[in-house]
């Protein structure tokens, strides 16, 4: 892990200091019983879509089946709730280093540009100086450093436990773990330090106005998806495989798996016969976190400069949310909260998320915030039951899991998915990596087979 703490969305959390998706519409097959096929895709995000697209272009007869109406999974950008689109999942284009989708958004004439957002920390109405937060920059910097020497070391402890009872008494340390918490979705206390050290963050992170879910539906857009077709039951233990949808069964020489994590641990995608406990085990140790968003529209400009900032309220525990104002020019604020505090607000009720986010920026920009509010939308992740959480992350003294399901199940199944991606987890090039690793295991294993 770098010291490059504040970038993509641990910047966005930390704070220097029914809804249509915008996505390129996928051809939609018919829901029936089909003939055996080379490979079936269990889900169109951005792992299954990555890995059909490679296999279509081998020549090979694929079948990608998705129980959500839409594609994208995790990458979903709404474009009718508020007015302007806005990515209710992913949003950055992390690592720009070494991210394959920024060469094609460039390619593909998508604007793309460096997160450079102000960043300011607000104590009630007021606006805190740079000299103000002197102290959170050098308490980042530490904890940057504090977690990457455990890395180096190979322990596999909480981020926490890595650092030194002064950083964690530190009084900016609630801010600075809010940005901890937001890139792994879950507080210090609960992801390994070594699985974090692992992530290649190369390059400065990027935001796209179109939209990252958008640009995932371009990408996509030649893969014909079987929409609306969930999988309950995955059979394996005679040749090929077996899927079991509501409109029949889908026989296979091979299957991609590409579901969150928390889908298989949580018995949503059943095996028959089951997982070897290793296998399953991994999908435990690798969770879930959360992030979740609000967005608000307002009948006017409420907020002190024309231009975006990112901005929070000083709290002196993880609760609260980091906000961008003005996004992309537009009279839209977007607010997220993770971890402990997104579940809080999510069980809650989207309304609690609004009235929430609502009382953080009147307390910071006023009354007017609350008179000129026009609309607004909130995400709800947790409880989508075809993602059930936002990212994975890596339970301490768990390391090594994400490698564990790199590696094919009988000659027929290959699992895909960012919880699979070691050096880049929790993003959408991560799924994207994961699908082509996919699709060459499923080639040279029908090419073996």
């Amino acid at each position: 892990m770098s010291a490059k703490f504040c970038i993509g969305r641990r910047r966005f959390l930390t704070a220097a200091g029914a809804a249509t998706a915008a996505l390129a519409l996928p051809v939609v097959a018919r829901a029936q019983r089909t003939a055996a096929i080379d490979v079936a895709v269990i889900g169109a995000g951005g792992a299954g879509l990555s890995a059909a697209k490679e296999l279509l272009a081998a020549g090979l007869k694929v079948e990608v089946l998705e129980a959500r109406e839409r594609i994208g999974g995790r990458a979903y950008t709404d474009t009718s709730s508020v007015g302007e689109p806005w990515d209710r999942g992913c949003s950055w284009l992390h690592a720009s280093a070494v991210n394959p989708f920024v060469a094609y958004a460039r390619a593909n004439r998508f604007e793309v540009f460096p997160d450079r957002y102000p960043q300011r920390i607000y104590e009630g109405s007021q606006p805190m100086s740079e000299a103000a937060t002197a102290g959170l920059r050098a308490l980042r910097e530490r904890m940057a450093a504090e977690v990457a020497a455990a890395g180096r070391r190979g322990l596999d402890v909480p981020a926490e436990a890595a650092m030194t009872l002064a950083t964690r008494q530190d009084p900016w340390y609630p801010v600075a773990a809010a940005g901890l918490t937001a890139w792994e979705g879950v507080e210090p206390s609960n992801f390994s330090a070594l699985d974090s050290f692992h992530f290649d963050d190369s390059g400065e992170d990027l935001l796209i106005p179109k939209g990252y879910g958008t640009l995932l539906g371009h990408y996509a857009r030649d893969v014909e998806v079987r929409l609306r077709t969930p999988v309950s039951r995955l059979r394996w233990g005679g040749p090929g495989v077996s899927l079991e949808t509501p409109a029949g069964a889908v026989s296979a020489r091979a299957v991609i798996v590409a579901v969150p994590s928390a889908v298989i641990a949580q018995g949503a995608l059943v095996f028959s016969p089951y997982l070897p406990a290793e296998v399953l085990e991994a999908h435990h140790h690798l969770p879930l976190g959360l992030m979740n968003k609000v967005a608000l529209r307002f009948k006017k400009d409420v907020f002190p400069t024309e231009s975006s900032e990112i901005v929070r309220q000083r709290h002196e525990d993880l609760r609260g949310m980091t906000y961008i104002t003005n996004l992309w020019g537009e009279r839209v604020c977007v607010g997220a909260s993770a971890g402990a505090f997104a579940h809080e607000l999510e069980a809650a009720g989207e309304q609690a998320a609004l009235d929430f986010a609502l009382g953080e920026l009147v307390g910071m920009f006023g009354s007017d915030v609350r008179k000129h509010v026009d609309k607004g939308a909130a995400t709800a992740w947790s409880s989508d039951p075809f993602s059930r959480g936002a990212y994975s992350h890596c339970l301490p003294g768990r390391f090594g899991a994400r490698e564990i399901l790199t590696r094919p199940l009988a000659g027929r199944i290959v699992f895909a998915g960012e919880h699979t991606e070691q050096s880049a987890y929790g993003t959408l090039h991560g799924a994207h990596l994961s699908g082509l690793r996919a699709a060459r295991q499923v080639l040279d294993l029908l090419r073996r087979g």
